[in-house]
């Protein structure tokens, strides 16, 4: 409505945007000073080593993406001490960079981020649930994301954007390794293309992005399973193994066992991409790790282990579908704990141990509230953390339920632990005495 009573001149009076000496013009002249000057390339890490940030997290979805956005925020909030996160509708976009908090990271893109809509075209780069546009270029794939230091400009501040397609489209984004570019584009596969910040003759900022990463093509045997179909891929390049049928069994076999364990209908349509050897993976995808989930992506990465019934290859795939089908219908872990906790749970197993045998094995048990920020639990190693997750689960179903698990315990922080326990149908206390006694 502003804009288009300022649009309005009595007659043939011009404008007051149009005379010298105005705000209007001074603004303009800004606007062209800034125009002409060269771009200041940003990275992450720059601007969080500017200051404390604050946390800027998407509305526009429904409640369940809502939520979804938060739990990823808390996640880096937790990184940081005196990090707030704030609601997008905090920020005064008509304001200009004045209506901004310091160090703003903003979650989300257009479809879900009311600032990201809000700036629209006056930004470099696009992001909606369908695709994201950038220097010349349209990502349009399941699970795309961008992690971007937009540059400042009159109408805003520099600002770390966390977006892709999907809805919301930002759940995992910070397990990507990033933090050294101003722009990175990830697909499923991991980091896709990098890129940096140029001014036209226009004025206008672009992205000038380099050499895509390495991808490959895939073939794919379909499988029903469960009650869903899953793809199961393998290098296009390579042929068909005489074992490929009890790779693709194997598959089968441990994600039914997720299903099963969860208690869910059906599992997500998810595209399992089996790898030859460890560096096949790490090359295709920068993990050079036995299997990850990209949940938001439907994708699970693994490696081609004994396939025989009960072998590596199915508790393996039980492990990471279990992250699959436990973001896709449960939402977002609160913390690594759980999230790894659950998936140990669920294979009953970790590194090839049976969690009967872990429980034996394992020393100290710490109270589980000061293992639930991830900083503590990505400290210890995982030979550790990970099958005291699977224990911690162990107790808590046979204490509450799978379905006070999921809908309590599974997406607490150490803030709301105590509380999430209650709420369950136990304590604290009690969940920490039975993991101290299981032995």
């Amino acid at each position: 409505m502003a804009l288009a009573m300022a649009a309005c001149g009595r007659g043939d009076e011009p404008s007051t945007k149009d005379r010298p000496g105005t705000a209007a013009s001074a603004a303009t002249s800004t606007a062209s000073a800034v125009e002409r000057e060269p771009v200041r390339n940003l990275t992450p890490n720059d601007l969080l080593a500017q200051g404390t940030p604050t946390i800027v997290v998407g509305t526009l979805g429904d409640d369940a993406a809502d939520r979804a956005i938060v739990a990823q925020a808390r996640l880096l909030l937790e990184l940081f001490a005196g990090a707030t996160i704030v609601p997008d509708t905090s920020i005064d976009v008509a304001a200009g960079p004045s209506g901004w908090p310091p160090n703003p990271i903003l979650y989300g893109g257009a479809h879900m981020n009311a600032v990201v809509a809000a700036l629209g075209d006056a930004l470099p780069l696009h992001v909606d649930a369908a695709r994201i546009v950038v220097g010349g270029e349209t990502y349009a794939g399941v699970g795309d994301r961008v992690i971007a230091v937009v540059p400042a400009a009159t109408n805003h501040p520099a600002f770390l954007l966390y977006a892709g397609t999907g809805t919301p489209g930002v759940v995992e984004i910070n397990s990507i390794r990033h933090g050294a570019e101003p722009l990175l584009i990830a697909d499923v596969h991991g980091r896709l293309q990098t890129g940096t910040w140029v001014r036209g003759a226009d004025g206008k900022v672009s992205a000038k992005l380099a050499a895509p990463a390495r991808r490959i093509a895939w073939r794919s045997v379909e499988r029903a399973v469960a009650g869903g179909t899953i793809p199961v891929a393998f290098p296009e390049q390579l042929a068909a193994a005489a074992d490929e049928a009890a790779v693709v069994d194997a598959v089968a076999r441990g994600i039914t066992r997720a299903v099963e364990r969860l208690k869910v209908a059906a599992p997500p349509t998810t595209t399992v991409y089996v790898y030859p050897d460890r560096n096949s993976k790490e090359t295709l995808t920068g993990d050079k790790g036995d299997g990850h989930a990209v949940a938001s992506g439907a994708a699970l990465h693994v490696i081609r282990f004994d396939p025989r019934p009960g072998g590596a290859l199915e508790r393996l795939v039980t492990h990471e579908a279990t992250h699959a089908i436990t973001l896709q219908q449960w939402g977002p872990a609160g913390s690594s704990l759980l999230g790894e906790g659950i998936a140990v749970w669920s294979s009953g197993q970790y590194g090839g141990t049976p969690l009967a045998d872990w429980q034996r094995k394992l020393g100290e048990r710490p109270a589980v509230a000061t293992l639930l920020p991830v900083k503590v639990f990505r400290s210890k190693p995982e030979a550790e953390t990970y099958p005291l997750g699977g224990l911690l689960v162990t107790v808590a179903v046979e204490q509450v339920g799978l379905d006070n698990v999921r809908d309590h315990l599974f997406g607490a922080t150490s803030a709301t632990w105590a509380d999430a326990c209650k709420a369950a149908g136990t304590t604290a206390e009690a969940l920490d005495a039975a993991l101290a006694a299981r032995r």
